[in-house]
Parts: C-alpha cells; sequence; structure tokens
C-alpha cells in the first residue's frame, strides 16, 4: 500500500521557515520497514490545498496522514473536508499535539479514520501492517479508530527507549525544497536545517503540553552522524530544536567537541534547550511550576552574553494571576539584561495543560479551540478584554527596542 504523509500548514513568517521533521521521522521508520511513501510540504512550492489534492490523485495512497495542532484546528479541517469530497477512498490519519491531547473529540469533528496519539513511529508501522493484512486495529498502542460505528482508543504506545534506533528524518523526499533554500532562518545566509537530538520533559511548567514526558536523549556519536549527512549536502546552518539540549551537560559539551573536532564549520542558529526564562516576576514563576527564580534568569542572561552568545528570551505574559506590577518585574529584568533578542507570547491554554483545566473549572476560560479558528484566553480582574493584555506585550516591545 501507498502512504502519503501531508504538512498542509505555511510555515514561512518573517523571521524564517522550517522543514516539517516530525512527519520526516515518519516517513523514515515506515521506509526502513519496507512501506512507500510520499511527503508534501505545503512551503515547498507554496502549495494550494486543490494543488496537494491532484498530487495526491496521481499517487493513489490508501492512508493520508496529517500533523494536527490547536493553532491549525480551521486550516485542517478545511484540508479533510477536501480530501474526503475527492477520494472517499482515502483513509485518513490524523496525528500531532492536538490530536494526542483530544483523540476522540478529534475523530468525530474531522469524521476521519484513524488518529494516532503520542511518538508515532512504531505505531504507525503497525497501522500500515494492519491495513494491508486486514488485521484488528487493537495491536496499534495509541491508536483512537472506529468500528462498527463506536470510537475505540487503544492503550497508549511505548516510546522508543533508544532514540539512536530511530533512523534519522527523510529529507531527501523534500530534495526540491532543500535545493531551493525553502528552509532558511533570519540572519544566515542559505540554507537552515534543525535537528532534535532529545525527547520527552520531565518538568512540569503548568501551561505546557507534552506529546511524551519521558526524557530520552541521542548519544554524541549518533547526533555527529546526523550533522555529518546535513554538512554533505553543503548546509552550514542547524537549529536545535530541543526541549532540553543542555540536559545532561556532559553530553552536550561532548556533541559540541565531537563537531570542532570533525570541523564541521556549522553554525547555530539557537537552541531551544534551555528552561530557565518565561517572566522577571517570582511570583509569576512560582505559579507557572517553572522550579526557577528570577535570579538565575538574570544570571544565564548575563552568563550568555559575557561568552559572546546571543541571547534569545521568550517571555510569556498573561498568565493567570498576572497583574500590571509583574508585567512591570519583567520588563524591567529585560531593559536591566538586555537580551540579544525576544518574543512576547500572550496566553492562550493549550488543551489538557494545567492551566487549561484549572481555568475550566473556575469558569475563566474565555472561548475554547475550535474549527472556526478561535483561541481561548484566561479572564484576568484587571483586563477589559484580551487587547488589554496585549497592549502590554506592545509596550515591552518597544521600550526594548528603545532600550
Amino acid at each position: 500500500m501507498k502512504t502519503a504523509l501531508i504538512y498542509p500548514y505555511i510555515k514561512r513568517s518573517f523571521n524564517g521557515c522550517n522543514p516539517p521533521l516530525s512527519i520526516l521521522y515518519l516517513t523514515a521508520s515506515l521506509r526502513q520497514a519496507g512501506k512507500e511513501v510520499m511527503v508534501l510540504d505545503v512551503d515547498e512550492d507554496n502549495l494550494s490545498y486543490p494543488a496537494i489534492v491532484d498530487r495526491l490523485v496521481k499517487y493513489e495512497p490508501q492512508l493520508v496522514g496529517i500533523p494536527l495542532f490547536s493553532t491549525e484546528l480551521m486550516h485542517a479541517y478545511e484540508f479533510v473536508k477536501l480530501l474526503k469530497a475527492k477520494n472517499n477512498l482515502w483513509q485518513i490519519l490524523i496525528g500531532g499535539p492536538h490530536a494526542t491531547a483530544s483523540p476522540e473529540e478529534v475523530m468525530n469533528i474531522f469524521n476521519c479514520d484513524f488518529v494516532l496519539m503520542g511518538e508515532s513511529e512504531n505505531s504507525l508501522v503497525r497501522l500500515t501492517n494492519c491495513i494491508e493484512r486486514n488485521d484488528r486495529f487493537d495491536s496499534v498502542g495509541g491508536l483512537t479508530f472506529k468500528k462498527n460505528g463506536k470510537v475505540y482508543s487503544n492503550p497508549a504506545s511505548d516510546v522508543n527507549q533508544n532514540l539512536d534506533d530511530i533512523p534519522f528524518p527523510a529529507r531527501d523526499l523534500l530534495k526540491t525544497a532543500y535545493s531551493k533554500k525553502t528552509y532558511w532562518r533570519i540572519g544566515h545566509r542559505g540554507t537552515t536545517d534543525i535537528m532534535i537530538t532529545s525527547r520527552g520533559c520531565p518538568f512540569n511548567c503548568n501551561f505546557c503540553f507534552k506529546v511524551e514526558k519521558k526524557f530520552r536523549f541521542r548519544s554524541p556519536e549518533n547526533v555527529l552522524e546526523e550533522l555529518i549527512t546535513i554538512r554533505s549536502k553543503g548546509i552550514r546552518n542547524v537549529h536545535f530544536m530541543d526541549d532540553l539540549f543542555l540536559v545532561p551537560r556532559t553530553r552536550c559539551i561532548k556533541i559540541l567537541k565531537l563537531i570542532k573536532e570533525e570541523k564541521l564549520e556549522i553554525t547555530f542558529e539557537r537552541n531551544e534547550g534551555v528552561r530557565i526564562i518565561e517572566s522577571g516576576s517570582q511570583k509569576m514563576l512560582d505559579l507557572m511550576n517553572k522550579k526557577t527564580t528570577v535570579a538565575m534568569n538574570r544570571n544565564a542572561i548575563n552568563l550568555t552574553r559575557k561568552k559572546g552568545l546571543q541571547c534569545y528570551t521568550d517571555i510569556l505574559i498573561g498568565y493567570p494571576g498576572e497583574t500590571p506590577d509583574t508585567i512591570l518585574e519583567t520588563e524591567k529584568l529585560l531593559l536591566d539584561t538586555k537580551p540579544t533578542a525576544i518574543k512576547i507570547s500572550v496566553m492562550y491554554p493549550f488543551p489538557k495543560t494545567t492551566v487549561y483545566n484549572q481555568a475550566k473549572e473556575q469558569g475563566k476560560l474565555i472561548g475554547d479551540w475550535d474549527i472556526k479558528d478561535t483561541r481561548p484566553w484566561i479572564k484576568l480582574p484587571w483586563a477589559e478584554n484580551l487587547d488589554s493584555i496585549y497592549s502590554y506585550s506592545k509596550r515591552i516591545f518597544h521600550n526594548y527596542l528603545l532600550n
């Protein structure tokens, strides 16, 4: 059978465009199992949904899979509706974070054939095996499916404990996109690729939804092997997307030493693997369950700048308990420490997170995630509306730039 994995959401923004690493990992596992797979990324040729469907008609897949994010519900719904209208013999599979958080709800709203929860390299291979053999789906971990009009959800699948066993992402199936320099990051010449050297996160920040909590990491030698593969294609820029790239510290240091010894001459645009900074208010850090301090934030920025590294900070405002005074504390920290760049996000509670569940129970959740492209926010006593909170984010950013 043929499988098509589609990334149907535009990733291009003012600061760059990433390759769809998640579906490239799934593709690599399918190919390792001897399956035939096609990958389509909407950013490759600025593809419209009808153009994607036309390619699917020519390819004739039996299974079509897409990832689903809370912020893309409307676009996903439109795309799936188009798929079903074109060919009702295509079996539709939905995975990704939102599907993991609300599998049965996704099944009912999208009227799809399958929903896969969590990390799905192994379970997707098992699913394709079951479809080919016309077997029962009960053995596919993390699968939600319909049988005789009733929805069933299997227990979660076992995650890969040894990440070195997972094949590298199938970047070769997006060769055209890479050759056209589709994937880039602001401030770098040429293509910027992305990598993940670890999975999971053992921490419990109240605003975060984890596809998988158990923390696992790849060996430095395995990481180097993939970097060499990327570098062999002429790519000099790599963006590490790990939640915790710096953990454990000894592994991080060894990776950097191996890169230096191999003389790869790779530039790292940034890494996501530091969990310190979200607010300049100790009250807010405690409410978020960050288990960090403002002093840690300040020290992290100062140390990074002292070593000549660029320092990017992700700031979250509008979390329950936020006040104009706590926002002012965050602004003061940024003006004092002067990080290289800042990103300020207003709190949108993702499904099944602690903050989402608490706000819903307390009647403070305004709106919800749906296919009409609305986003929920949490009512704060001093904020008349969402724009009231956004005005503070704009003020912080304005003052930061002037500083």
